[in-house]
């Protein structure tokens, strides 16, 4: 069977199976567009595979071997749909200690994946396991220093100074309603509600009043139905954002570095790494937008625009994905790639027709020399 063929009825298969779970067991309801863009994480992880047992250089295996670990990690998204409501139906902790953990470790391989690529770039003479180590390093000291407290406390989204002050309120109106009054203001309130001064994660003290009617006034919105959610999960969304500007600076130090030094490239990795940065910018803005959502339902929407953005770009890096495992499993291109390991000098790099395309009808082709993303100056003629 011809291997895209195969692929194509492993992900028929699989999304298949997916759909029929989630319309049989009983599951968190979760929208068509989401399972849509764990389906093309999916795909990207089985194509990522592919790729790692079909590279022809070693160095190379590796980069794809650390995405497909990412991608698919969305196997364990689409269990939990039904999982977290089937399997384990009401377990609450369940669910959250789930979305948490499986959140933070999302962040952790992205950003694991994206910076190992430029360390392999950079450091191109070192010794795979220094490579790796320093990965390790950046992006396990990036998330130990956001994402500590969850690992000290599983509970932690329950203990920060926006959800104690939170119950503070919720209290105080709950206590001023027993009493009669359906509709209390502000100022009364902030004169019944016990809300602490934090620094650093502790408190320190007690607010003054007139502290007290502002912080009254930013929390009321979040006392309606579901709206607490977006504050109680803004730790985890400044985690997101974090580890995404994390990805987003490694990008532009590896094209800041492909401009200037020009180092031997796979053909295509270039493009993947480009259409990564829209990735980790719009988890940037998704996450800086579902912080500022003081309705739940508002969030929502923000999460169901975002997945059309997410899908738009998934596609994208499933069709160079696929080009570069087309490219890899062809005679020209595993010969292209060895040659590019053991004389870079004396071989002129890959220029694909994405890069004959923008540079013929976007760019000026005398000033452009080789690919798209190479140097002005060429060393090797392209």
């Amino acid at each position: 069977m011809p291997l895209r063929a195969r692929i194509a009825l492993i992900f028929v298969l699989f999304a298949t199976a997916a759909m029929i779970l989630l319309a049989v067991f009983p599951n968190d309801g979760g929208g068509v567009t989401g399972l849509i863009v764990d389906l093309l994480f999916f795909l990207l992880g089985m194509i990522c595979l592919y790729i790692y047992s079909r590279e022809p250089v070693k160095s190379n295996k590796l980069i794809f071997l650390n995405f497909a670990f990412f991608f698919l990690l969305s196997v364990g998204a689409i269990a939990y749909r039904f999982i977290g409501y089937s399997v384990v139906p009401g377990d609450f902790y369940f669910r959250l200690y789930w979305t948490q953990y499986h959140q933070l470790c999302h962040f952790f391989l992205l950003s694991f994946a994206v910076v190992y690529v430029v360390f392999d770039s950079l450091f191109n003479d070192f010794k795979v396991i220094w490579k790796y180590t320093l990965t390790f390093m950046v992006v396990g000291g990036m998330l130990v220093f956001y994402a500590h407290p969850f690992f000290e406390n599983p509970n932690y989204l329950y203990s920060t100074e926006d959800i104690e002050h939170y119950r503070a309120v919720n209290t105080a109106v709950t206590a001023i309603q027993e009493q009669g009054i359906q509709q209390p203001s502000t100022e009364s309130i902030a004169a019944a509600a016990d809300i602490d001064v934090w620094k650093d994660g502790q408190k320190i003290g007690k607010m003054y009043h007139d502290q007290k009617v502002r912080r009254v006034a930013e929390l009321l919105p979040y006392l309606s139905g579901d709206n607490y959610i977006p504050l109680l999960m803004k730790p985890l969304y400044l985690d997101a954002i974090y580890m995404s500007v994390l990805c987003v600076v490694f990008i532009f130090l590896f094209f800041g570095y492909q401009y200037k030094n020009d180092p031997p490239q796979g053909a295509y990795i270039e493009k993947i790494i480009f259409l990564l940065l829209p990735y980790c910018s719009l988890e940037i803005l998704h996450n800086y937008a579902y912080i500022n959502s003081v309705e739940y339902a508002v969030l929502l929407d923000v999460q169901q625009i975002g997945w059309y953005l997410t899908v738009a770009n998934l596609l994208l890096l499933t069709l160079f994905f696929g080009l570069r495992l087309r490219f890899i499993t062809s005679v020209k291109g595993e010969f292209y790639e060895r040659e590019l390991v053991s004389d870079a000098e004396h071989i002129s790099r890959w220029r694909d027709s994405f890069d004959n395309l923008v540079v013929r009808h976007f760019l000026n082709p005398k000033a452009i020399h080789g690919r798209l993303f190479a140097p002005r100056t060429p060393r090797n003629k392209a």
